[in-house]
């Protein structure tokens, strides 16, 4: 299984670009599904025998070996040199033992007529953010009875995620893109905790409406942050050239980006989100109004008559919602740059729908979890979400009607 440790060594390679080690490493783990068995396996273990001692530790119990009385308590472990499962063969398997011996458990037994099934069970629960207490009932569905199944049992198997990021991460980008899409969304670590983690997400679009989660990863809004994203994305194989538009949510340090990269006439202003900030600065009792003719004016049909129409708003509400109107007028060109591309590609680009629509998956998930613990519970996450989105998105490669 992936430590913390593994994790971050991996990354450093990965932002040094050093290809012979991070390669070297993974080979570390060169099954994954491996991986993943022998951690769930070694933690329900675990679990059944910290249930096993019980009351027993500390009290005088009849050695198994001899009958002889012994006061009994853990012994450390044992390392079981090869487990056989279906496949696999794990090496090194943990056995915990006690001074008296007598501990037995039908879980590796278990875990051998299902092993096809199980790590992808583990992982598919905890990504779908499935609580502790299901988890040890969906295990107990294919005959694996789970005892003493800890939170941090099912926490520690979504670092088997994080090893598929950074593979992931580093994969060859073999398509064009006519369309970007970045944000950066922010997820509270903890329950009990304020602190939120930034994290940037960038989409492709394609001519033909593929859509793709190309990148992702921990960090703030700076023109920086997203000048290393596309650093990294250009390295995988980004042909710059073939991009059009990048639809942000309009925080400065990516605009900026997007600005020296590509040209101020590729951006492309967030609509749902200035819509967000104009009806923020409106009047209580005109919001609904003014909401309603925003809306009006991002799905015109030509860019000639949402001017137009923006000149009416500007005319009609300019005295006496003066500051949305400002705040509306002050980014014109940025907002409506996707009239210049074909009416069934514009519901798409003008906003930043897709990437919203990823997060709201992982508040959702994340919600019966009592913490991601850190960063890396965030990679998992995300990973998990991250797959099964593109995978979709892979089914349906075409444009819907405005």
């Amino acid at each position: 299984m992936l430590t913390e440790q593994y994790a971050r060594q991996l990354e450093e390679c990965n932002e040094k670009n050093e290809k012979s080690r991070f390669d070297e490493l993974l080979q570390l783990y060169e099954d994954p599904v491996r991986a993943t068995v022998h951690r769930v396996l070694e933690e329900f273990v675990e679990g059944a025998f910290r249930e096993f001692m019980g009351d027993r530790c500390g009290s005088v119990i009849e050695r198994a070996s001899d009958g002889k009385p012994i006061k009994d308590y853990r012994n450390g472990h044992r390392l079981v040199k090869q487990v056989p499962i279906d496949t696999l063969i794990l090496r090194d398997f943990k056995m915990p033992r006690n001074r008296a011996g007598g501990f037995k458990t039908e879980l590796v037994q278990s875990f051998r007529r299902r092993a096809g099934r199980l790590a992808e069970l583990a992982l598919d629960l905890y990504v779908n953010g499935i609580s502790t207490r299901k988890v040890r009932r969906n295990f107990e569905r294919l005959g694996i009875k789970v005892s003493g199944l800890s939170k941090s049992t099912v926490s520690n198997i979504s670092k088997e995620l994080i090893r598929e990021y950074l593979r992931w991460s580093n994969r060859p980008i073999r398509r064009d893109y006519k369309y970007f899409q970045v944000d950066t969304v922010y997820i509270r670590v903890r329950k009990s905790s304020k602190r939120k983690v930034g994290t940037m997400i960038v989409i492709g679009i394609g001519e033909d409406g593929h859509k793709e989660v190309l990148h992702f990863t921990i960090g703030n809004e700076s023109a920086r942050h997203f000048d290393e994203v596309l650093q990294s994305l250009i390295r995988r194989g980004l042909n710059t050239e073939s991009i059009c538009l990048v639809t942000t949510d309009g925080a400065k340090g990516p605009i900026k980006s997007i600005s020296d990269h590509f040209g101020r006439d590729k951006v492309q202003r967030c609509t749902v989100h200035k819509t967000e900030n104009i009806i923020e600065k409106c009047p209580t009792n005109l919001r609904d109004e003014l909401k309603a003719k925003l809306n009006r004016l991002w799905n015109m049909p030509s860019r000639l008559e949402a001017e137009r129409y923006l000149d009416t708003l500007q005319s009609g509400y300019g005295d006496i919602a003066l500051k949305a109107i400002g705040c509306l007028c002050e980014d014109k060109e940025d907002l409506l740059r996707y009239f210049s591309f074909p009416d069934e590609h514009r519901k798409t680009i003008r906003n930043t729908n897709l990437i919203e629509r990823v997060i709201r998956e992982v508040r959702r998930r994340t919600k019966v979890m009592d913490s991601l613990d850190n960063e890396y519970g965030c990679y998992g996450i995300l990973m998990g979400i991250v797959r099964e989105q593109n995978e979709r998105w892979s089914k349906r490669s075409h444009w819907k009607k405005s």
